[in-house]
This record gives structure tokens, C-alpha cells and sequence, in this order.
């Protein structure tokens, strides 16, 4: 008698499933070549810098710019900022002028400009005669803050009154991996960062241990890197470790005492570089979907700033309680967030818009 004979399910059940792996293989392969092939090529939006590491491309337009599963599209200005659509953007301001900086959620990444929360500020602010440019790339943090902008003052010879920074809450964890060089130029430590994203993914993994696996399922299968993935998800721990900072002890130690340091140092830098040309300054920070499902009211990251503001005469924006008071935590989320993703959709930038609208005077000083 065969194995099979004596173990017919344990051996149909491994027949199957090997036809399932061949099949999966097979189509996968097939399938990324017959895509590769025919997909035009997208225009590089995303360029590195000798100076502050990486910015846009001056000048892009497209209409196919991906984030996630979305498009969306993408307009660059003369100096490489986002903005409604390519211009020649002028170095001495007519009148008022307010420069945006910050990361990909000011950047408004997988939303079209016009309904980012700058784009709707830029429409309103527009009809006051006080015109807006946003500055921020995704995986920006303070160094890069601090070193474009100078880079924009002293360089370019940019011209603009008032700056107002959003300072994400994973910009604490972005900024162990930047410093500056001896010439003062922005550098990463490509450790540190690989570091960090490692425990990232160990931190929001239940299959950690079987990364070799995943690994090789995402390079050759699609059903089953979808399965493994979804089980994955289904049994990791809730929440990202970039945002735990605020809450855990833990991780507050592992990186955002240190990380929250070199934040303070490059904001003071980047605050006595405004001073010095007399440029109003504004911090303002907002939560992530892990601190509205957390419901985390006054935390680390509102504190800190808001004492950091107050002793040095900064503005000082907290959107926390407009997302905390906009209803259920988990209804927040689905109505304000991208699904499946930590940044705003448009509701969510319209909600930041109206919020800043109602609180910020663009208006300069008497």
C-alpha cells in the first residue's frame, strides 16, 4: 500500500495545495511581466537634494501620480513646491506671503491640490490678497525643516513674512535618522533608518517570525502574499509604533526621548533663522488615527509644543480636539482618513482647513 493510499486526505490536501502554489506562481509571474510591459512610464516626481536631502521636481504635471491603489494629480511650481499648477513663482512677494512646511500630510499626498487643506487655505486666503506656497515633501522632519528653509532665505533668496510648520508626530522618529553633515548639508544614516523601519514592521507584526516567508510570497504569488498578509493584519497589535511615542513608555524611551531633543534643537535653530528677518512663526500639530483611537487628550506631542511655542512667541495651532470632538473614534477614522491608511482624505483636509481658517490671522502684526 502507498502513502497516499493510506493518507488520501493528508495527501489530496498537499496535491491541492501545490497546484494552488504552482497556479498562484505562474499567473503572478505572468501577470507583473504583462503589466510591466504595458504601463507608460510615470514622470519622477520625487528628486534627491545635495542640500536638504530630497524635494520635487520643478515644473511636473501629470495626472497619474499613485498613492496606495489612487491617482491623483500632481502640480509642481518653479521652485519644486506643490501647488494648482505649474508657475513661475515670484522671489519677492507683492504682499503678504505664507509658506507651508512640513511632511506628506501637508504635502497632501493621494489628494488632489485643490482639496488639501493648503490648496482650500490658498483659494481662501487668495481672496485677501495674501498669497500661500507649500514647502513640504513627504519624510520631511525638522532638520529638513530648519535646512530648507535656509536653503530657501539665503540660496534662493525666497521672500515670505509668516511660516507655519506642521510638525507630524512621526517627525520625532524621522529625525534620529537625519543630521547634518560638516558642510551643513542634510544627511541620512541609512542604519538608522533601516533600524527603525525594521522595528516598525516587528512592532505592528503578529508574524514577525516568518518574515523570510512574506518575503518570498510577495515576490512570487499574489493570492497567497494577499492571504498571508490578511491574516497578518488580522492578529497584529493595533497601531503603529512611529505614533506610540505619545503614549508608551516604551517607545518613548527606545526613540522619542532622543528623537524629541533633535526635534527642539533644529525648531530652535529653524525659529532664531526666522527671527533674525523678522518672518512670523506658527507650530501646529494634529493627531494620528492610532491617538483618536486611543482618545489621548493633551499628550506628549500638544504639550511639548505648546510649551515650546509659548516661551519663544510662536503661534500655536492644536487640532486635536477637532478630531477628538468629531464623533466616534472609529467613525473619525472612516470619514477623515484615507481607508486602510494614516493620512486625511479630502473630508479630513477639509476639516484641517476650516480649522486653520477660523484660528489663523494671516494678517501681518501692527
Amino acid at each position: 500500500m502507498t502513502w497516499f493510499e493510506r493518507h488520501p486526505r493528508l495527501g489530496t490536501a498537499g496535491l491541492l495545495l501545490a497546484s494552488i502554489l504552482g497556479t498562484d506562481v505562474a499567473f503572478s509571474h505572468a501577470y507583473r511581466w504583462l503589466v510591466t510591459r504595458r504601463e507608460a512610464p510615470r514622470p519622477t516626481l520625487r528628486v534627491a537634494s545635495a542640500v536638504y536631502h530630497h524635494g520635487l521636481r520643478p515644473m511636473l504635471s501629470t495626472d497619474a501620480e499613485h498613492w496606495g491603489p489612487g491617482v491623483y494629480p500632481y502640480r509642481t511650481n518653479s521652485l519644486g513646491f506643490r501647488d494648482r499648477l505649474p508657475r513661475q513663482v515670484e522671489l519677492a512677494p507683492r504682499g503678504p506671503r505664507v509658506l507651508f512646511m512640513g511632511d506628506s500630510f501637508t504635502e497632501g499626498v493621494g489628494v488632489a491640490y485643490e482639496q488639501t487643506f493648503v490648496g482650500i487655505v490658498d483659494a481662501a486666503f487668495a481672496a485677501r490678497g495674501v498669497e500661500v506656497l507649500n514647502a513640504a515633501v513627504s519624510l520631511y522632519s525638522p532638520t529638513i525643516y530648519y535646512r530648507k528653509t535656509r536653503y530657501l532665505l539665503e540660496d534662493v533668496g525666497l521672500g515670505f513674512d509668516q511660516m507655519v510648520v506642521f510638525i507630524d508626530i512621526s517627525d520625532i522618529e524621522d529625525e534620529l535618522a537625519f543630521s547634518l553633515d560638516a558642510e551643513g548639508h542634510v544627511a541620512l544614516d541609512p542604519r538608522r533608518r533601516r533600524d527603525e523601519q525594521r522595528e516598525s514592521r516587528r512592532y505592528g507584526s503578529a508574524l514577525w517570525a516568518l518574515r523570510p516567508l512574506q518575503r518570498w510570497l510577495d515576490a512570487h504569488t499574489l493570492l497567497l502574499a494577499w492571504v498571508y498578509r490578511g491574516v497578518d493584519g488580522l492578529l497584529a497589535r493595533p497601531g503603529h509604533r512611529s505614533a506610540a511615542w505619545t503614549r508608551d513608555p516604551e517607545a518613548f524611551e527606545s526613540y522619542g526621548r532622543l528623537g524629541l531633543e533633535r526635534a527642539r534643537a533644529r525648531m530652535e535653530q529653524l525659529r532664531a533663522l526666522l527671527a533674525a528677518r523678522g518672518v512670523r512663526l506658527t507650530i501646529v500639530v494634529y493627531p494620528w488615527t492610532d491617538q483618536i483611537l486611543g482618545r489621548e487628550s493633551d499628550c506628549r506631542q500638544e504639550r511639548f509644543w505648546r510649551e515650546w511655542a509659548a516661551a519663544r512667541g510662536a503661534g500655536f495651532l492644536d487640532l486635536f480636539p477637532d478630531f477628538l470632538a468629531a464623533g466616534a473614534p472609529e467613525a473619525v477614522v472612516r470619514r477623515y482618513f484615507i481607508e486602510g491608511d494614516i493620512h486625511w482624505n479630502a473630508a479630513g483636509h477639509a476639516l484641517v482647513a476650516a480649522a486653520f481658517l477660523e484660528r489663523y490671522d494671516p494678517r501681518p502684526p501692527p
